[in-house]
């Protein structure tokens, strides 16, 4: 069954997305997974590998842009050409391409803006009727 995986997180800035990626990938990469990050465009997915290079000084997640054709195990794409369905889909986009139904596992990265929480609400919606078994992993401290 595919799995979609929501991490929700406290803070109210699109930049919060792209730091939690870093500390995502740092996680899952070792364990043998490989990602596609799904940016909005080439300038946002050269500033999230820039992120990646710096985010800690004693990290290192080895990734590539998708117009590059390394294969490394982080792809930044931001075309739907781009996509590879064997890779776990990261999305930081508020629109859901039509080719990641069908992908084993998706990611998103929900943050507190008007924008982005109603786009993973139709997001969640999409999956689940696709048949996703979904996770919801809530990062807000609990009151």
């Amino acid at each position: 069954m595919p799995q979609a995986d929501f991490y929700v997180l406290p803070a109210a800035d699109i930049a919060a997305r792209q730091r939690f990626i870093c500390r995502l990938a740092e996680k899952i990469v070792p364990a043998g997974n490989q990602l596609h990050v799904h940016c909005d465009n080439a300038q946002l997915a050269r500033e999230l590998d820039l992120l990646l290079w710096s985010f800690k000084a004693e990290s290192f997640i080895p990734h590539a842009l998708a117009d590059s054709n390394d294969p490394a195990p982080v792809i930044l794409g931001w075309e739907l050409s781009q996509i590879d369905p064997s890779r776990v889909f990261v999305n930081l986009t508020l629109a859901l391409p039509e080719q990641v139904i069908g992908t084993q596992r998706v990611v998103e990265i929900v943050v507190q803006t008007d924008e982005v929480l109603a786009a993973t609400r139709r997001h969640f919606k999409q999956y689940k009727e696709a048949g996703y078994h979904i996770n919801m992993n809530d990062m807000r401290p609990k009151h």
